[in-house]
């Protein structure tokens, strides 16, 4: 998940210009989710913002992990989108970002990653505010997660080494005897 989060509060960084060329601001938070939406008076939040969730379901052997992610979408309380508003129209910005979000996220991806895929989307509300929360899946390998995994290998290395700062087992290499002439 580590390079999967990097991709994508990357890709908020770095497509500023695409909220503005639809006529919005662009996210100005891009966190991981720890219930900001519901205690915000413990957090420090700046709008609009976009928390990100998961869920990891581990895959059976040698298979990968399947991973569905949560975007919950925040915009400042009280969008006035009644019919009878007069900022109605400022008021739809808020599905325009959230379909903005979803071009974002749509088929992103991370070298140990699946795409990701859509897999729906929900209102939620709390005391303070009304939001979305978009959802999507991809899968990731397996291997390169593994501290989701319950079962280790029973293996007991020889000699382990750092090999491009990853440790590696190391051959063992016999170790020479000298040669001892006896007469």
């Amino acid at each position: 998940m580590y390079k999967l989060y990097k991709k994508i509060a990357q890709a908020f960084t770095d497509k500023k210009q695409m909220f503005i060329d639809r006529g919005l601001m662009p996210v100005r938070q891009c966190d991981i989710y720890m219930g900001q939406p519901d205690d915000p008076e413990s957090f420090e939040l700046f709008f609009p913002a976009v928390f990100v969730d998961w869920a990891i379901t581990p895959g059976g052997p040698g298979e990968e992990d399947l991973i569905v992610i949560d975007f919950h979408i925040v915009e400042e309380p009280g969008t006035h989108s009644e019919n009878f508003s007069n900022r109605l129209n400022e008021s739809l910005n808020y599905i325009k970002r959230i379909k903005a979000v979803k071009y974002l996220m749509n088929r992103l991806r991370a070298s140990n990653s699946t795409p990701l895929t859509y897999n729906g989307e929900r209102p939620r509300t709390t005391p303070f505010f009304k939001y979305h929360i978009v959802s999507y899946k991809c899968y990731i390998d397996a291997d390169t997660e593994s501290i989701w995994r319950s079962e280790m290998d029973d293996t007991i290395p020889n000699d382990v080494g750092v090999v491009n700062r990853n440790l590696k087992e190391t051959e063992t290499k016999p170790i020479p005897s000298p040669i001892i002439d006896t007469y």
